[in-house]
C-alpha cells in the first residue's frame, strides 16, 4: 500500500493509473455532491424518462481508463474508491456488499489488480502487483510518497 499527499494535477493523477489493465470500476459514483436538483435524461429497464429532476443519484460505473480519465476531469467529488480489473467486472461484484473477511479474496479471483481511494487531501493505493507500487516509489518526488 502507497499513500500520497494532495497536490498533484488530475493529469499528473491519471498518470499514476496502470495503462495494462484496461478495466475500471468507479464504486459508488455521485455526479454532483450537492443537494441542488438537475436536469437530465434516463434511460433504465428499457425505458427512456426525459428532462427528470434528480438528486442524490449514486451509481457505479465500468469504464476504460481513456473513458475514467474523462470522467475525472469533471468536477468530481473529493471521495472516490477506484479499481482496476484484467478483465470485465462481473455484473454480480458489488465490493462494497463483500463480506469483508473474503473481500479481497474475492476481488483478486475477479481480476482486480489495483484500488486507488481518493480522499480528499490524499490518494491511498493498493494493488497485488508489488512491482507496480515499487515504480511509483521509485517517482517518489513526483507523486509526493508519504507513506
Amino acid at each position: 500500500m502507497l499513500v500520497l499527499k494532495s497536490g498533484l494535477s488530475k493529469e499528473e493523477l491519471c498518470e499514476i493509473f496502470d495503462p495494462k489493465f484496461p478495466f475500471i470500476l468507479i464504486e459508488s459514483f455521485e455526479p454532483k455532491g450537492l443537494s441542488k436538483w438537475w436536469q437530465t435524461d434516463l434511460k433504465f429497464l428499457g425505458t427512456k424518462f426525459k428532462n427528470l429532476s434528480i438528486r442524490h443519484m449514486i451509481f457505479d460505473i465500468q469504464t476504460d481508463l481513456e473513458g475514467f480519465k474523462k470522467i475525472f476531469q469533471l468536477n468530481t467529488p473529493h471521495y472516490l474508491s477506484i479499481y482496476q480489473f484484467d478483465k470485465p467486472i462481473p455484473d454480480t461484484l458489488v465490493p462494497r456488499f463483500l463480506p469483508d473477511n473474503n473481500k479481497e479474496r474475492i476481488l483478486k479471483q475477479n481480476g482486480l489488480k489495483h484500488h486507488y481511494l481518493f480522499n480528499f487531501e490524499f490518494l491511498t493505493i493498493t494493488s497485488f502487483e508489488e512491482e507496480f507500487l515499487t515504480e511509483i516509489k521509485m517517482n517518489e518526488e513526483k507523486f509526493g510518497v508519504i507513506g
